[in-house]
């Protein structure tokens, strides 16, 4: 893919971890020990790899606190939508921001930021639908791909720009549901990565993750 644009899901208020999702602390891909809230851990995952830009959505209360730490290349979009929507008020409130992306990486917060490799695999495999309609013009290439670890389904999708066009129309659904209108256009990649699976939901998750309680920076 030419133009990839990565969306963060970050308006999670967090309340069964302890804290917002977004200012979750998490370490930086450094050696100098320091850390970052885990939504910019995403975009720099991200950024440093295939994403031209990243997308982070969140709650304008956590907005001030996430300033101090973005960079260029990392637009923070103010959650807007009505609480009932959840993470698809947060898709509809940044595809209208893709711009001339060809394919966006979706990703929730609460869950580790994907490895390069792992992205590049996904993306491959909507790349190679795309070569394959070009030379059958019967088989209509995928328009979003999920990774799967040892049966199971995973984070983060990447999807086809046009396979965002529903979250510009009202009432758009979660993201779980549209994957699964898309019929056979949305497949599954096996990928030999096991983050894929991991959530970080409650404070137990964390700990498993990171070694110890979860803490969050203001």
């Amino acid at each position: 893919m030419k133009r990839v644009v990565t969306i963060v899901l970050a308006a999670g208020a967090g309340k069964r971890l302890g804290g917002p999702k977004a200012l979750l602390a998490w370490p930086a891909a450094t050696k100098d020990g320091s850390e970052r809230p885990l939504a910019v851990a995403h975009a720099e995952a991200r950024l440093s790899a295939e994403s031209a830009r990243v997308l982070v959505v969140v709650r304008s209360s956590v907005m001030n606190a996430l300033l101090a730490h973005v960079r260029p290349g990392i637009d923070l979009v103010a959650w807007s939508a009505p609480d009932d929507l959840g993470p698809a008020g947060s898709l509809a409130v940044a595809a209208p921001r893709i711009g001339d992306a060809e394919a966006v990486v979706v990703t929730p917060v609460d869950v580790p930021p994907a490895s390069a490799a792992t992205v590049a695999r996904l993306l491959a495999r909507l790349d190679a639908g795309a070569a394959s309609e070009a030379s059958a013009a019967s088989a209509a290439p995928p328009l979003a791909v999920r990774p799967r670890h040892l049966g199971r389904g995973g984070h983060p999708v990447v999807l086809r720009a046009e396979a965002l066009a529903r979250y510009l129309e009202p009432d758009p659904p979660p993201l779980r549901d549209h994957l699964r209108s898309l019929g056979e256009r949305c497949v599954d990649e096996d990928v030999d990565d096991p983050g894929v699976l991991l959530d970080l939901n409650v404070p137990v998750d964390v700990i498993r993750v990171l070694g110890g309680p979860p803490h969050f920076l203001a």
